[in-house]
């Protein structure tokens, strides 16, 4: 049992090491980046979406956590990304109490903010992408916590 828990959470480390490879990849800025087709950004994006939907196919939190904040990461960064699929899947582990912690469930929520009100988090835009750079997790995190909060209060 121990040895195929070791081999689950190495293929994570994998995945998550893949992930955050093609991350900045997709992210690094040179002169090529500068001159990247509509076809070619939609394949990354395509990569991305298929190793972020990958990611939250697992059982493992720390994996979830991680591959919620690529997922916000990748958007602050690529502002026109879309995937309904990826919603889909955020909305099922926020919603599913049985299977997720409530720290995983969370931070799908924070990240389901964020993918469907992209817009409302633009007087942050600047701040989140400072974190996003550094792989300052906990305040990219925070910024959309207290965006969220600004929200409520000038709602009420």
């Amino acid at each position: 049992m121990k040895s195929i828990l070791k081999n689950i959470t190495t293929l994570m480390i994998v995945v998550i090491s893949f992930t955050s490879a093609e991350f900045v990849n997709a992210n690094t800025v040179t002169a090529d980046t500068l001159r990247t087709t509509a076809v070619e950004q939609a394949a990354q994006d395509e990569k991305i979406k298929k190793a972020l939907l990958y990611g939250l196919e697992s059982e493992i939190n720390g994996v979830l956590e991680s591959t919620f904040y690529n997922t916000i990461a990748y958007k602050t960064l690529n502002p026109e990304f879309t995937s309904e699929e990826l919603i889909e899947k955020i909305t099922r582990i926020a919603l599913d109490e049985n299977k997720n912690s409530h720290v995983v469930r969370y931070k799908a929520f924070l990240t389901l903010s964020y993918l469907k009100d992209y817009d409302e988090f633009a007087n942050n835009s600047e701040q989140l992408r400072n974190y996003v750079k550094a792989n300052d997790k906990r305040s990219a995190f925070q910024v959309i916590v207290d965006n969220l909060r600004q929200q409520q209060v000038a709602a009420n």
